[in-house]
């Protein structure tokens, strides 16, 4: 059973999943649109972290570094929202907590979104903000961190990585990640009802415009169809009325049957990227076995 917290929030969403689910109304909201602006920092991560702007290959990186115990790690953050949509306020709360929880800096690419970009925009930047990274902080002090199509460009970037020769980073921390954007499991249909953010018509609009006319099963598009000997370990966190959950599950069958290290984390009753409500008890023991996956858990 969910928290009361859990399930206040999910009655919230519900009431708002109709609009959602109308690909009609999704494609007049974002296309064409004024191009999404990223909300500005909440004044708690100003105090908690110092907080740096840069330009890399002119798109906006931030890195958050923790004024106070610090921990030596380095996470790169990619946010979701389908690929189309601007990270967002409970994007910022989720890194706050991860910073809290961690003692890790944090750096978040703002990458370009559909449908006026593609993922051939994205990945020269993503793999230029990790080359900064490397130039500070050895690899397996770096991981990779995502929620919802972040949490599938956070995989997808490990594949990239490894064919470009580079090393790879010590961990994955994946939210509610999508895996593949052609939503073939045929067991989705019977879980989108009880999914209270998702539409599977939304998803495969979205995931089109951003594969630009790419092979949707390419593994940097859907990484569950990618090569997954040599990762490195790999914590899932997965709320099971989410219809991403198939895929998570099955990511883990297939990284456990090529010799992986993965673990899946499900919480009953969660809902897609429930770590955003980080007032659950739900999404603080997510943060709490993060930590604990790095090694540096940090008290509350």
């Amino acid at each position: 059973m969910s928290s009361l917290r859990m399930s206040a929030a999910k009655l919230w969403l519900s009431l708002r999943k109709k609009y959602r689910s109308d690909s009609g109304a999704f494609q007049r909201t974002a296309r064409p649109r004024p191009y999404p602006t990223v909300p500005p920092l909440p004044r708690a991560l100003h105090t908690l972290a110092k907080v740096e702007e840069r330009k890399v290959a002119g798109r906006s990186v931030y890195t958050l570094t923790p004024r106070q115990r610090a921990s030596g790690w380095h996470l790169i953050y990619t946010h979701g929202g389908a690929y189309v949509n601007e990270l967002i306020r409970p994007h910022w709360s989720i890194i706050e907590c991860l910073i809290r929880h961690t003692g890790a800096s944090v750096t978040v690419p703002i990458y370009p979104l559909a449908p006026e970009f593609t993922h051939r925009d994205a990945y020269p930047l993503l793999t230029e903000v990790y080359r900064q990274v490397l130039a500070t902080t050895p690899a397996n002090q770096v991981a990779l961190v995502g929620d919802s199509a972040g949490g599938g460009l956070a995989l997808g970037q490990t594949y990239q990585f490894r064919d470009l020769g580079l090393p790879l980073p010590g961990r994955l921390v994946l939210f509610s990640p999508w895996l593949d954007l052609a939503m073939t499991n045929p067991g989705i249909p019977a879980i989108e009802p009880r999914d209270v953010m998702l539409s599977t018509a939304r998803l495969l609009e979205a995931g089109t415009w951003w594969a630009g006319g790419d092979d949707l099963a390419l593994p940097t598009l859907s990484p569950i169809h990618g090569d997954l000997r040599g990762l490195p370990p790999i914590d899932v966190f997965q709320g099971t009325e989410d219809l991403l959950i198939l895929d998570a599950r099955e990511l883990r069958a297939k990284v456990e049957a090529v010799g992986g290290s993965i673990r899946l984390y499900e919480y009953p009753g969660a809902f897609h990227v429930f770590v955003g409500a980080t007032f659950t008890p739900e999404a603080r023991d997510a943060f709490r076995k993060v930590a604990q996956g790095l090694g540096s858990p940090l008290p509350e």
